[in-house]
């Protein structure tokens, strides 16, 4: 692998993978008309084949939090120097959150095969 923090660079993913960017993102939330709606065929337990898993995330120095309740991804697009994009989705909204993330959290990263 070949770590790189630029934007839509294969970064942690392997060959021919890379790890999405804000607009892949929303090239995905466009499916269901905008990430408002998104959240729940994305889950695991939704109907659009991504499967979410809402195995929790470990947040920068504070441990595992919402176990079995939500789940966080990066995107590869910066937000300042320490922190990037990163998308949440949770039981119990129909909506993915975005929001600047410290870089430092142990969230889930999904790779986007190269077009």
């Amino acid at each position: 692998m070949n770590y790189t923090d630029a934007e839509q660079s294969q970064g942690l993913c392997p060959p021919g993978w890379h790890v999405p960017s804000e607009a892949d993102w929303n090239i995905l939330f466009a499916n269901w008309t905008n990430n408002a709606f998104a959240g729940e065929p994305l889950k695991y337990t939704g109907y659009s084949g991504f499967d979410a898993f809402l195995n929790g995330p470990d947040f920068f120095n504070r441990g595992w939090y919402f176990n079995d309740f939500a789940t966080f991804f990066w995107s590869s697009t910066a937000h300042g120097a320490e922190k990037a994009w990163a998308h949440g989705m949770n039981e119990e909204n129909y909506s993915v959150s975005f929001y600047p993330a410290f870089r430092g959290n142990a969230f889930s990263v999904r790779c986007l095969k190269d077009q």
